[in-house]
C-alpha cells in the first residue's frame, strides 16, 4: 500500500478509498535470526480500517491523505506483553509535485515527482510486540519514476527517507510497482518494499531490557528491516467505483514479524468541477 504515484488525479478530482487489511504472523526475526512468536508460535493478529483520499490541486499538484483505526491481538499475556491493543493507526498527510509528464514530455522521458508528507502519531500505547505502531511524529519524503507501456503496463519506482521522532530510528525506503491491464474493467498488481532503519537496537541485545519503572520493553528504538513482496487485483464495478483485493508477505527482515495480509480495498472516483 505504498503511497507515492507519479500518475496524478486531474485538478478538482480524485479518489476516496475504503481498506480493510487482516495481518497474522506466528514467526519474527529476533535480529536477524528467524523464529516462532514468543510462546512457541502464538499467533500476532492486527485488523485495520484504511481510509484513503487522493485529490488534484492543480495539472501538478495533488494532496494524499491516509488514516485508520486498527486492534492488535497477541493470546499470549503477561508482564510485559498485553493481550490486545486498539487505537487510531498512524495519519500520513502528503503533496506530490509532479515535474515531468510523460504525455508531453518532447524527450520520452517518464513520469517524474517529488512527494513530501507529514505522520502524525496515531493514540495507541507503544513499547510492546503487538504495539499497532511506534508511536512517532514526524515526516518523510521521496522521487518517484515511472512510465506507462503500450497503454497497457505501468511501472513505478519510489525512493525515499522518513524521519520520527521518539527515538525511532531514521528509515530509507524502496517500493517498486507494476501493474498489468487485462480490459477496462481489470487490472493486476506486483508491489516490492524494502525499507531499511539506518541504526537502532537489536531484540534481545544489551539496550533492549524493559524500563525498570514501566516495564515495557523498547520496540519503537529497534532497528526495523523488512522486504514484502504483494500481488493485487482490482475490478471495476462502475466507471467510478472499484474493488480491490491485494495479498502480501515478508519475505526477508530484522528486528520485525514475519506477516502474512490480505487487503480488501473499496474505491470511488469523484470530480468537483
Amino acid at each position: 500500500m505504498a503511497a507515492g504515484s507519479p500518475w496524478l488525479p486531474i485538478p478538482e478530482a480524485g479518489s476516496i478509498s475504503l481498506s480493510y487489511v487482516f495481518q497474522t504472523a506466528d514467526e519474527f526475526y529476533r535480529a536477524d535470526k528467524k523464529g516462532p512468536t514468543p510462546g512457541g508460535g502464538e499467533d500476532l493478529d492486527q485488523h485495520t480500517l484504511w481510509l484513503n483520499l487522493n485529490y488534484g490541486l492543480t495539472e501538478n499538484l495533488a494532496l494524499d491523505f491516509r488514516t485508520g483505526y486498527a486492534k492488535s491481538e497477541f493470546v499470549l499475556a503477561g508482564p510485559t506483553i498485553d493481550d490486545s491493543f486498539n487505537g487510531l493507526a498512524d495519519s500520513t498527510i502528503g503533496f506530490t509535485w509532479r515535474i515531468v509528464d510523460e504525455d508531453i514530455s518532447e524527450h520520452g522521458l517518464p513520469s517524474i515527482a517529488l512527494r513530501a508528507a507529514a505522520i502524525i502519531a496515531g493514540d495507541y500505547d507503544t513499547g510492546y510486540i503487538n504495539s499497532i505502531g511506534d508511536g512517532g511524529n514526524g515526516g518523510e519524503v521521496s522521487l518517484i519514476v515511472g512510465k506507462i507501456f503500450a497503454e497497457k503496463l505501468a511501472l513505478s519506482g519510489e525512493l525515499g527517507y522518513r524521519d520520527r521522532d521518539s527515538g525511532i530510528p531514521e528509515e530509507v525506503f524502496f517500493n517498486l510497482s507494476a501493474y498489468y491491464l487485462f480490459n477496462s474493467k481489470l487490472t493486476a498488481s506486483f508491489e516490492y518494499q524494502w525499507n531499511d532503519a539506518t541504526s537502532g537496537l537489536d531484540i534481545g541485545q544489551p539496550g533492549f531490557a524493559p524500563d525498570p519503572n514501566t516495564k515495557v520493553r523498547r520496540f519503537p528504538e529497534l532497528e526495523e528491516d523488512f522486504q514484502i513482496v504483494g500481488l493485487g487485483l482490482s475490478y471495476n464495478l462502475t466507471s467510478g467505483t472499484n474493488l480491490g483485493l491485494n495479498l502480501a508477505t515478508v519475505v526477508d527482515g530484522r528486528n520485525t514479524s514475519k506477516s502474512n495480509a490480505v487487503g480488501l480495498t473499496f474505491g470511488y472516483a469523484f470530480d468537483l468541477y
